[in-house]
């Protein structure tokens, strides 16, 4: 049973992603390419339908309402933590779903409770995984671009419109990259081929290599000045 007054609740990220590097896997064709068992043991954001190539991912995020429509079983089934910006899918499963309240601003926010909007899923699930503490934010996956034919890896819907990304996805990421760094944090583009600029891009086998040698270092890394607050 839905109860509708349960959808305009929201969640105050809490510090989940502390000092961490998370992975985020978006919906581009290079992840056809890429072996998601590599990331075992990692810390993992799931976009919309990335989950089904990574059904253990730690988090599960999407915006869209007519996604969740399709897959609400899905959602109730995950087995890790679902973030989600609908206030029809939080009415439906109110105590799975963690909803966050997004404004259009210049600066992402850190343990508040309004988050920096963006205008796709992959967008937002950066902004929510730096709004958790993370330190380093790996995208994979945000091709931003047709290849071979393809828009996204998995066959759930496909666009041929190059415009979507050029003249729409790709814009709204200007400026993204400069306010990671204000925040001090680490965003990576280790999509391979990528057409999005905004971020460093570097190369997956790299990243991976780095995070092992810290986790090994530095087990119980924190990021510092994230969430605090008084005592």
């Amino acid at each position: 049973m839905t109860d509708d007054s349960r959808g305009n609740e929201y969640w105050t990220p809490e510090p989940l992603l502390a000092g961490d590097t998370v992975f985020l896997l978006g919906g581009g064709p290079s992840l056809r390419d890429f072996d998601v068992q590599r990331l075992r043991g990692r810390r993992v954001m799931a976009i919309n339908c990335s989950c089904a190539i990574c059904p253990w991912a730690e988090f599960l995020y999407f915006t869209d309402t007519s996604w969740f429509e399709h897959r609400r079983t899905l959602v109730a089934a995950w087995p890790g933590t679902v973030i989600t910006a609908s206030r029809v899918a939080k009415a439906a499963l109110p105590e799975k779903l963690k909803r966050i309240q997004l404004v259009t601003q210049p600066d992402f926010t850190i343990g508040e409770p309004v988050l920096k909007f963006g205008r796709s899923s992959g967008h937002t699930a950066i902004s929510v995984a730096i709004a958790m503490g993370a330190a380093r934010v790996i995208l994979l996956g945000y091709d931003m671009q047709i290849v071979g034919g393809r828009s996204h890896h998995h066959n759930e819907y496909h666009t041929e419109d190059i415009k979507l990304f050029r003249d729409d996805f790709l814009v709204h990421f200007q400026g993204w990259g400069e306010a990671a760094r204000r925040i001090g944090v680490e965003v990576l583009n280790c999509t391979p081929g990528s057409a999005l600029a905004e971020f460093p891009m570097r190369s997956i086998d790299d990243v991976l290599a780095e995070a092992a040698h810290v986790n090994h270092q530095h087990p119980h890394r924190h990021h510092a000045g994230a969430f605090a607050g008084p005592g």
